[in-house]
């Protein structure tokens, strides 16, 4: 049967959104993680030596009260996965591994061969993993479920309990402290960070009062609802075209020289791979029922985890040796999100947890490690220091032209030159 959305689901699902104040970035991913929950355990690739499914562990990360995370999340579990795929098993709110067991066991009994597939919707990550390294061990089992192999949980006195099928879709929200329980060395090896899809914003996209719904908004529900049941009725393997094998091959034998060197992205980066491939079968699938993946699936899938690693080390900033660390990802964020900020606006930010002499130290390490630049701005007194970033200079190039700008900014210019070309450098 035809498919109602002609652009295809994700594309429909953001028109269907658009006058809603969560940003782009977040519909696009709960479009995303939407149909994964949908697909469930019931389409697949073959990559010989292991099965991959669609499933995903995606988590939205913004500081509380920024993007509407949580109404961004109901948007696509309340108007759509409930009623396309009614026979989905969802947990929400807090959980023990315990729970989980129980919410397994349900879907077991509504699956005709022993599948377990369930989706977790969490407004509040810390909430419903009651810390990261709590006794609960929830995330260490979360982490051993991801890859859909045979489950196995030791019940103390009632013996073990095994899932031969089962199949976890996550799509939580979180402010960036979701990671600050526990130790830094524990995130970055246990596993569980390279599981995840961080898709991180450090201010709102826009503002909207009163959202209103388009005029075609109930038309837009209705095709997606159906082409969503149709998503979740799909059964079978996915084929990948010879154009499709050869563009991922050449993006995986250079995919090294890609990376973020920030080590706390080391685990994602160990499964950009195997994500890539996944949302691609998830991109695939939320245009039409053939089950194959082209080289423009691979490429978009790509270009949409590109677009996350440039804010996720915002949404790593819990994750740290010590305490100075995460206060310099938060004085980044705060200079980026301002894109120029004088020096005693950013000490009273965070004139709370530290002193002129930290935020001192703090403001060196960024500037030798060529993050953001200085300048001074003279004023009716004496000069006073900036901060700023190649974002902000290459923006201002755009607006006021560039001898404008150098002119302004002198000595940032003598320290970044290559920040003022209006084409090339290092620009992101």
């Amino acid at each position: 049967m035809p498919r109602e959305c002609k652009d295809g689901w994700i594309r429909t699902y953001l028109e269907y959104t658009k006058p809603q104040q969560s940003p782009t970035i977040f519909h696009t991913w709960t479009a995303i993680s939407t149909i994964a929950s949908a697909m469930r355990r019931r389409v697949w690739m073959d990559r010989s030596f292991y099965i991959l499914y669609p499933n995903l562990y995606v988590i939205l990360v913004s500081e509380s009260g920024v993007g509407m995370k949580s109404t961004a999340i109901k948007i696509g579990t309340n108007n759509f996965l409930e009623k396309a795929v009614p026979d989905l098993t969802i947990m929400r709110g807090a959980i023990t591994v315990k729970f989980l067991v129980d919410w397994m066991s349900q879907a077991i009994a509504k699956s005709a061969d022993g599948t377990a597939e369930v989706t977790i919707f969490c407004e509040e990550f810390r909430v419903f993993a009651k810390g990261l390294y709590a006794d609960s061990g929830i995330i260490e089992n979360l982490t051993k479920l991801y890859d859909c192999g045979v489950w196995e949980y030791g019940t103390g006195g009632s013996g073990i309990y095994k899932v031969e099928k089962p199949c976890i879709n996550l799509l939580a929200a979180s402010t960036p402290e979701w990671l600050t329980t526990g130790s830094a060395a524990d995130f970055i090896g246990g596993g569980f960070s390279s599981r995840i899809v961080p898709v991180a914003i450090v201010v709102d996209e826009k503002q909207v009062a009163n959202p209103k719904k388009v005029p075609l908004s109930t038309d837009l529900e209705k095709k997606l609802i159906a082409d969503l049941t149709a998503i979740g009725q799909l059964k079978g393997q996915f084929f990948v075209t010879k154009g499709a094998e050869d563009f991922f091959e050449q993006w995986y034998i250079k995919r090294d020289k890609l990376k973020n060197p920030d080590q706390r992205m080391k685990g994602y980066y160990s499964k950009k791979h195997d994500q890539a491939l996944k949302i691609a079968m998830i991109l695939s699938a939320s245009i039409d029922d053939d089950l194959v993946i082209t080289e423009d699936h691979i490429e978009s899938a790509l270009q949409l985890l590109g677009k996350i690693e440039l804010t996720m080390q915002y949404a790593f900033q819990g994750v740290a040796w010590g305490e100075r660390a995460k206060y310099q990802d938060k004085v980044l964020a705060k200079i980026e999100e301002k894109g120029m900020i004088p020096h005693w606006v950013l000490l009273q930010c965070f004139h709370y947890c530290m002193t002129g002499n930290d935020l001192t130290a703090i403001i060196h390490t960024l500037t030798e490690e060529e993050k953001i630049g200085y300048d001074s701005i003279a004023t009716t007194g004496r000069p006073k220091v900036v901060y700023l970033t190649e974002a902000y200079v290459r923006e201002q190039i755009k607006k006021d032209g560039k001898q404008k700008v150098v002119d302004q900014f002198r000595i940032c210019f003598q320290k970044h030159p290559e920040w003022f070309e209006e084409k090339g450098g290092k620009g992101k």
